[in-house]
């Protein structure tokens, strides 16, 4: 098999005088740090390239792969009265400039600075066991955390997941449904070709609650007797490909926002996820959201800050009781595994669980 796949941007970035590209990042940073005299710190990143493959192996495969890809992002810090507090978005995809089009540099970092503000003057959350809605960003870092590592089949070798021995079984609400597709264009985990010269494709990880397949290199398909799914993924040339996820999608169901708040008498509405940790061995998580509502009779309240959500992550899973029709893009960035980092993405709808432990951590 031969071909050679080569991605046109529609907004080449090599068309771009580097003085306007140095433009965008300080007019980014002068929004930020303008916004309010709060905002102490502000950092700008942007990065863009273009990254050419040839994979060639003994069965006769000669695949060129020639894609570009940009990224963006800013962070901000608010200060005040000895109280920090951060405000990051970003914006990402194997593209072109074109990007900025849907999500403006400014805009974006506005967005940053605004969140360090207003979190601010946010209250700390109540503690213990309460129902949580997950904006469109939580759920999906959520689960590519918790769940995607958990999937990928080297970790399930090394009895390293919680998912081992449970293939074809149910571990999640049946309303769930979640894959790993790099497919998806203009995504910042897309590829034509895994590192191993498999074509991509999507598959779905969890059908209707059921776990129906393990992310797989040619490796760990073999020794699993299972098929390739085309996760090969490395960071260089001079690293070896490793079972990585793409897209973590999340697939919509017909809850509404609204609908999902509607009889939590008291609850937690979390948007975004600042860092936590996962124990994919144990099954156990916590995460850090950016920021956070105060849910009140079925009505959003009091902004929260420091929210801390903690719990198991097959008990998390079949604690989902509802799942939203507004899947979105999630968030974007770069995974970390065995020292290789690679572009990943999330797309998801809210989603709505029973109870998870909540705390908040005074900073």
């Amino acid at each position: 098999m031969s071909e050679h796949f080569c991605l046109k941007p529609r907004k080449d970035f090599e068309d771009v005088d580097i003085e306007e590209k140095k433009g965008i990042v300080k007019d980014a940073y002068d929004v930020a740090k303008g916004h309010s005299p709060l905002v102490k710190s502000v950092s700008v990143l942007y990065m863009e390239g273009y990254e050419r493959k040839i994979y060639a192996n003994s069965e006769g495969s000669f695949i060129v792969s020639e894609t570009p890809a940009v990224f963006f992002r800013v962070r901000a810090f608010a200060s005040k009265a000895g109280m920090l507090q951060e405000g990051r978005e970003s914006v990402g995809a194997v593209a072109g400039l074109e990007i900025f089009q849907e999500d403006e540099p400014n805009t974006i970092a506005l967005k940053a600075a605004d969140k360090a503000v207003r979190l601010l003057d946010a209250e700390l959350p109540p503690a213990g066991a309460l129902p949580v809605v997950m904006d469109n960003k939580l759920t999906g870092v959520f689960m590519h955390e918790a769940l995607g590592h958990a999937a990928e089949a080297d970790h399930v070798l090394r009895g390293e997941s919680i998912l081992r021995g449970k293939l074809h079984e149910e571990v999640a609400a049946e309303a769930l449904t979640v894959a790993d597709d790099p497919t998806i264009e203009a995504s910042f985990g897309f590829f034509k070709y895994d590192d191993e010269g498999v074509k991509a494709r999507r598959k779905e990880i969890i059908r209707n609650g059921v776990l129906v397949s393990f992310l797989h290199t040619r490796e760990t398909a073999f020794r699993l007797k299972a098929s390739p799914t085309g996760n090969a993924r490395a960071s260089d040339y001079d690293a070896t490909p490793i079972v990585r996820m793409s897209n973590i999608v999340v697939e919509p169901r017909d809850w509404r926002f609204e609908e999902m708040l509607e009889g939590i008498k008291e609850g937690i509405y979390a948007k975004g996820m600042r860092g936590g940790e996962v124990d994919t061995v144990k099954g156990e998580f916590q995460f850090s959201a950016e920021e956070a509502f105060l849910i009140q009779k079925g009505e959003l309240t009091k902004r929260l800050k420091n929210v801390s959500l903690s719990g198991k992550t097959l008990e998390t899973l079949k604690n989902i009781d509802a799942v939203g029709r507004d899947m979105r893009r999630g968030s974007i960035g770069f995974c970390g595994k065995e020292g290789q980092e690679v572009p990943v993405a999330e797309f998801a709808p809210h989603i709505r669980v029973k109870k998870i432990l909540v705390g908040g951590a005074r900073k």
